[in-house]
């Protein structure tokens, strides 16, 4: 049975399905490996207009394998180990694709770095995301020092790093961890909700939102990037068509989507 599973629905929304049940989706190299060789050609891909990252297990993602890394007490071999995970991080954070993540049960971990990736996190009242390092004498890891902070600010993040904090549902959303918290037999249909708004808008001015907010923490960054940004947008069939459905009072049909 393949790691993840994928499934391509209607206005190019891809969902993946996470299935590695001997380990509950832990974030180890098998389950990495899988991600990486699915997204790699997906994010490339110009029929792919939005990616759901979800679990058919109970869990989300119990997080990294613990089984397997007794063999890590040498740090050449931890380094390796981590160079390694880097390589999907990285893919995720430079993707220019809206990801949403549909959380359910337990997203512990380098299991809740991967949901923080996404642009989204739909999440069910009885689900829980967790950052439980210190207590397996760990550091955080899956770029969570840098998603979480972007999510919840420095200060909160830093206590949820520290004291291995887990939050539920409405705790999550309270916090800004969460963007929907659902029932939980709810959270399929609204992550797909959530993608098909996202399908109807226009791919390229949501990739060059994306890497915008990437340059969010310097201002002059921002004005360079977003003079860029909106040029090319002015340029654009889209952009002649949201025009003309404004003053037409009609909704817009943009590169794919439906009307």
């Amino acid at each position: 049975m393949d790691l993840v599973g994928v499934e391509r629905h209607a206005r190019g929304v891809v969902r993946l399905v996470l299935a590695h049940g001997e380990a509950r989706n832990a974030m180890g190299e098998a389950l990495r490996g899988a991600l990486l060789e699915v997204l790699s050609p997906l994010l490339q891909e110009a029929s792919c207009r939005v990616l759901i990252i979800a679990s058919g297990l109970k869990d989300f993602s119990v997080g990294g394998d613990l089984s397997r890394m007794d063999a890590l007490s040498d740090p050449k071999a931890g380094r390796e180990r981590m160079r390694s995970a880097h390589l999907l991080a990285r893919l995720l954070l430079a993707a220019d694709k809206p990801m949403i993540a549909e959380v359910g049960g337990y997203a512990m971990g380098a299991g809740a770095g991967l949901a923080l990736m996404c642009d989204t996190v739909v999440m069910g009242e009885n689900a829980a995301l967790g950052f439980p390092f210190p207590k397996v004498g760990l550091a955080p890891d899956f770029a969570i020092a840098y998603t979480l902070s972007r999510r919840i600010g420095v200060a909160r993040a830093r206590q949820a790093l520290l004291y291995a904090r887990t939050y539920k549902g409405a705790e999550a959303l309270a916090l800004g961890l969460a963007d929907e918290v659902v029932a939980d037999d709810r959270i399929a249909g609204k992550a797909m909700e959530r993608a098909m708004e996202l399908a109807a808008l226009p791919s390229h001015a949501l990739a060059l939102t994306k890497r915008m907010m990437e340059q969010s923490a310097d201002p002059q960054s921002v004005l360079e990037f977003e003079a860029m940004a909106q040029a090319l947008c002015f340029a654009t069939d889209d952009f002649r068509e949201g025009v003309a459905a404004f003053r037409q009072k009609r909704r817009p049909d943009f590169d794919g989507a439906v009307r």
